[in-house]
Parts: C-alpha cells; sequence; structure tokens
C-alpha cells in the first residue's frame, strides 16, 4: 500500500501521449506549462511532485493566465 503522490497516473498519461520526466511528472515548459500535446497544460502535483496545496493553486492561476493568452492574444489576468 502506498500513500501520497506517487507520480502521473499511467493509465491517463498513457492514454493522451504526455511525456513525463525522469522523477514521473509531466514534463512541461516551466514558463507556459505547455506538454508536449498542442492545447494541454500540466500544472500541481503531476507538474511539480507532491508540494503544498499553495503551489498548486499558483500554478493553476498561471495556466489560466497562460490559457487565457494563447486562446486570445493577450490576457488581462
Amino acid at each position: 500500500m502506498q500513500a501520497g503522490f506517487i507520480g502521473a497516473q499511467k493509465p491517463v498519461i498513457n492514454a493522451f501521449g504526455v511525456e513525463l520526466d525522469a522523477r514521473n511528472t509531466v514534463k512541461c515548459d516551466e514558463n507556459d506549462h505547455h506538454t508536449n500535446i498542442s492545447k494541454l497544460y500540466s500544472a500541481g502535483d503531476v507538474r511539480r511532485g507532491q508540494s503544498l496545496v499553495v503551489w498548486a493553486i499558483r500554478e493553476g492561476r498561471d495556466v489560466a493566465k497562460q490559457v487565457d493568452f494563447d486562446l486570445m492574444g493577450y490576457t488581462g489576468l
């Protein structure tokens, strides 16, 4: 039995063809949260590994800002 975050769930990762890094987290650009899949972003534990919830909140906001920019060409967030 395992407790806590042990990395990205393989069935989901494999279904979407998402690349993982050496720590078994989703590989993505540090600045804009883009993954290797077009229009698929990553944030929180699945990107950083086990971390504090405040990081997940921050990254969720960062991803929302990036999606807004990618869709609109600018962002007010």
